[in-house]
Formats: structure tokens, C-alpha cells, sequence
């Protein structure tokens, strides 16, 4: 019997490509935001805030992380899977502290391994969004 499984997380240069792209994406849009990085545990890998970043941001942009991670599924899919169960299911979801649903959380995947996840707060939802997308391009 075997007793181990593999497991993969993020390397340290995938993480530092993601937070170059983050930052030069948030730049180039012009916003400030909170750009955070979980690895495969949850645990935060990296995090970037920009001076003015609204305050509360920072936790959002780390829940959407956290989501991202523990579902595999991009915050957006979250919030469209939780708009779609019965409302008995939903207690339960709604019992589980920090689960964000909306958009710019996004799961890093690579050979059916979730590695990690990112999430950005700060700007609006599409915004978010853009700037995950753009770290995510950058290591693809």
C-alpha cells in the first residue's frame, strides 16, 4: 500500500512572473489594487499592495486567492455555482468563512494540480479580473 500522494504548488519564479505581470497590468490600467498569491495549502506566496489600494481590498484580494484555491474553480464560477444551489446548501456554503464570490479570484492548474490561486481587489470586478488573467497568460 501506498501511502503518499503527490502534490505540486507554485515555484518561486512562477510567483515572482505572476506578480511582475500583475503590477505592470495594473499599472498600464492605471488602478490600484491588492495583488495576492496562494500557494497550493492556502497559504500566501506573495502579495503586493499599491499605495492608495482601498484598505478593505487587501482582505478581499486574499479571500479570492483562499476561494480559488480551495474550490479550483475561479470566483466567478463560485459565484455562479452558489447562485445556482438550493437555499439549504447555501447555509452550509454560507457557514464557511471568507469564500468571496466575484469576480478577479482565479485558480492556478497545471496537469490537474491546483498549484495555487490569485486574487486581486482593489478596482472593479472586470478590472480584477483582467489583471488575474494577465498574470495567469504570463506563465502559460
Amino acid at each position: 500500500m501506498k501511502n503518499g500522494v503527490a502534490r505540486a504548488t507554485l515555484s518561486v519564479d512562477a510567483i515572482q512572473t505572476m506578480l511582475n505581470a500583475g503590477v505592470a497590468r495594473a499599472k498600464a490600467l492605471n488602478v490600484k489594487v491588492h495583488i495576492c498569491i496562494m500557494d497550493a495549502a492556502a497559504n500566501v506566496a506573495g502579495f503586493i499592495s499599491f499605495d492608495g489600494a482601498p484598505l478593505i481590498a487587501a482582505t478581499t484580494a486574499k479571500r479570492k486567492a483562499m476561494t480559488a484555491v480551495h474550490t479550483g474553480m475561479t470566483t466567478e464560477a463560485w459565484e455562479n455555482y452558489v447562485n445556482s444551489i438550493p437555499a439549504s446548501e447555501l447555509k452550509i456554503i454560507d457557514s464557511i468563512e471568507g469564500y468571496i464570490a466575484a469576480k478577479g479570484g482565479y485558480p492556478v492548474i497545471e496537469d490537474g494540480f491546483v498549484l495555487g490561486g490569485i486574487g486581486i481587489s482593489g478596482a472593479n470586478q472586470e478590472i480584477d479580473a483582467d489583471i488575474a488573467e494577465a498574470m495567469l497568460a504570463a506563465i502559460a
